[in-house]
């Protein structure tokens, strides 16, 4: 569990290249338990690269180098002994168009238990299932059709069942890579409330292009512009006060 100070994730000097290109260049950030942390920042700024090293995603391109420490509950992620498959499963991520396997609802959502063995029977496995799909607000629209495919959900369910997929592992920490960006705004609110309820049980980092949403659902923001760390702070103060010319730029419109 989290220390008492409530630091979840602390990444320290991280830099990551992609080939020669130095795409994140020394970056330190705390991240708070049960608190929702935006990354912003203009396109190619660095924000989706930086949110794929908290779950070794990186890992999967191999062009890609990663250093610096990055620690989960103090130990570090990057430690030849950690398994990222498990990693993963405590660090759970939702990508920006969902991306539901071609299963039933049910099965997209029971992947994860039945891959780590976390239930032991039947019931456990439905359980689960149930608590996933109602933490996601899912719950009441698919109940009486489980064994439907989830590829023939709304994209807002989609983007919702892809949410239950991920807190199905009983992660600790939740990844969210423009998790709106290809949704209606209806399907938006719903999931910007849910991330919202999702906060009181786990630390939620959220990639966003769209600064509107940044001040809505975070209480810490990080600004990003071309792969440095600019800013980091309070939500409201960096929307209200930046302390940096560059964060100002950003948020009045002149840079982005």
């Amino acid at each position: 569990m989290s220390d008492a100070t409530g630091l979840k994730i602390a990444a320290r000097d991280v830099d990551v290249f992609y080939g020669d290109h130095h795409a994140i260049k020394d970056v330190s950030v705390a991240i708070a338990d049960r608190t929702v942390t935006a990354f912003i920042g203009p396109s190619g700024c660095g924000k989706s690269t930086f949110l794929r090293c908290l779950n070794r995603m990186n890992d999967t391109i191999d062009v890609c180098r990663v250093s610096g420490t990055i620690e989960l509950d103090g130990e570090d992620i990057y430690d030849r002994r950690v398994d990222p498959v498990q990693l993963r499963a405590r660090v759970g991520m939702v990508f920006q168009k969902p991306n539901p396997f071609p299963k039933s609802i049910f099965d997209n959502v029971a992947y994860g238990p039945r891959i780590h063995g976390l239930t032991r029977s039947r019931g456990e496995l439905d359980e689960v299932v149930e608590n996933a799909l109602r933490r996601a607000a899912l719950w009441d629209e698919v109940k009486d059709r489980l064994s439907a495919p989830g590829t023939g959900l709304s994209g807002g369910q989609q983007q919702r069942l892809c949410i239950a997929r991920a807190v199905a592992t009983a992660p600790e920490v939740l990844l969210m890579d423009e998790p709106c960006s290809a949704l209606d705004p209806i399907a938006t609110a719903q999931i910007e409330e849910l991330i919202d309820e999702l906060r009181g049980n786990f630390s939620v980092v959220i990639v966003t292009h769209s600064m509107q949403q940044a001040a809505r659902v975070s209480q810490r923001t990080a600004f990003f512009h071309l792969g440095d760390l600019v800013e980091f702070g309070e939500t409201g103060q960096i929307f209200t006060n930046p302390q940096d010319p560059r964060t100002e730029s950003y948020i009045t419109g002149r840079i982005g």
